[in-house]
């Protein structure tokens, strides 16, 4: 199986301008890349919305504005102190949660693959946004017994001592289920050391019972073609997921779906049902 997954690093440039132009991120993370795929797909994205009452700028600002939430909770209700953002991207949720939390005793691990977590680590030094607890590191959680894969960066990299939570943002779907099993398999076995592990992620279920399959199809397609990769739809509904995630070995699942949070939290309301499924597991 190949280890080259960097095609997915295109996706990070186009969701970076989503969270700058949403409020969510820092001017020094805006990329020309990110502004010119923001910019061509806003027509494609405009006409959605009008005849389908949905899109994908809505879809990423549910899940991220969720993610966030349910991070912020886990260190404010149960004391999680070390946080580790795989595939991060030009996500800025780093950078907003060292501010939310300053003062406190949080550590806050951004990982990509190398080019990626390279670019990431520059833009943050130059922001003078890079401390002790705040750092970039490579990963690549298709390697085993190498410096970059899961196991060893967990064993060189985190404080066994910590509460540890792990994200994945817009991740999950550009593998294969047997892929991503093994991946959600081994990333339980990196986190039992610590005195408690949790994972937060994202994932669009199949949707072939959905109104508008076909939209979704044309840009599930789109989204292959770009990244030079499969996208792949996991799971048909949550009962599924909260077996697969059980079948990794994760002891409690919980799936939560946008529509649950309209009027908690600031997140766009579509006027179909969601395609994104945000998911909490925990060992």
């Amino acid at each position: 199986m190949s280890t080259d997954s960097s095609g997915i690093s295109f996706t990070a440039f186009y969701t970076g301008e989503v969270w700058r132009r949403h409020g969510l991120s820092a001017s020094f993370l805006a990329q020309p890349k990110g502004r010119a795929m923001y910019l061509a797909s806003k027509p494609f994205e405009m006409t959605a919305k009008f005849l389908f009452g949905i899109n994908g700028e809505a879809l990423l600002l549910q899940r991220h504005r969720i993610l966030d939430h349910l991070l912020e909770r886990a260190v404010l209700d149960e004391g999680y102190t070390q946080i580790v953002e795989i595939a991060c991207g030009l996500s800025p949720r780093g950078t907003r949660m060292m501010q939310r939390f300053a003062g406190k005793d949080i550590v806050y691990l951004e990982a990509d693959l190398p080019e990626m977590a390279d670019r990431k680590r520059r833009l943050l030094e130059g922001a003078g946004m890079t401390s002790d607890q705040h750092r970039v590191i490579r990963i690549n959680i298709l390697e085993t017994g190498t410096a970059d894969s899961l196991e060893q960066v967990f064993a060189r990299e985190l404080d066994p001592s910590r509460k540890t939570i792990v994200i994945t943002e817009g991740l999950i779907n550009y593998f294969d289920y047997a892929t991503i099993h093994d991946f959600w398999t081994r990333l339980v076995s990196a986190l039992k050391p610590f005195p408690a592990g949790m994972y937060l992620t994202d994932l669009y279920p199949n949707f072939q019972w959905y109104p508008g399959v076909k939209l979704a199809s044309v840009i599930k397609q789109g989204l292959s073609a770009a990244t030079r990769s499969h996208v792949t739809l996991h799971f048909d509904n949550e009962e599924e997921i909260r077996s697969g995630f059980s079948q990794a070995g994760f002891l409690t699942t919980q799936v939560h779906l946008p529509e649950s949070w309209y009027g908690v939290l600031d997140i766009p309301v579509l006027r179909r049902p969601s395609l994104i499924r945000v998911v909490e597991g925990r060992i």
